[in-house]
């Protein structure tokens, strides 16, 4: 029984040690010129706080609407802080899928993974949420053309 309970143990040490090393690596901005470029690099620049990296990945209509709008005055690309700053997210792209009719836009299916520590030996729980993003090709690069924040 003494050897269960010790082994056990052990198994929950390694699981949360390679769980908690896993968390440790930074994401890097993608720079090649495909759809889902602005989408990881928008979710990367929103979760630095770096809102001038964000700014750089949404379209000129999208930066227009915000920037216009006196009711929406509240916002991330707008330089209000919103307590995004979560390093445990990811976001993952799950499908590029170019418009059969206008090869300038483009739909990315991505998925928000959240991690959260907490539970039984820390082993914390991870959920994942989806959203498909229109993107659309503007002065040879893609660019987000939706007022997506990846809360």
């Amino acid at each position: 029984v003494v050897l269960i309970v010790v082994g056990a143990l052990l198994a929950a040490a390694i699981f949360t040690i390679s769980r908690t090393n896993n968390n440790g690596n930074p994401a890097a901005y993608l720079t090649e010129v495909a759809p889902e470029t602005p989408v990881v690099n928008a979710f990367l620049a929103l979760q630095n706080g770096d809102i001038p990296k964000a700014r750089q990945q949404y379209s000129a209509e999208v930066l227009e609407r915000v920037d216009g709008s006196e009711s929406g005055s509240y916002g991330p690309l707008r330089g209000q802080s919103y307590g995004y700053s979560d390093s445990n997210r990811r976001a993952r792209v799950l499908k590029v899928q170019v418009d059969d009719e206008n090869p300038d836009r483009a739909y990315v299916t991505v998925a928000i993974d959240s991690y959260s520590t907490g539970g039984l030996f820390n082993s914390g729980s991870t959920w994942s949420s989806e959203r498909v993003v229109e993107v659309v090709r503007e002065d040879g690069a893609w660019k987000l053309n939706s007022e997506e924040y990846f809360y």
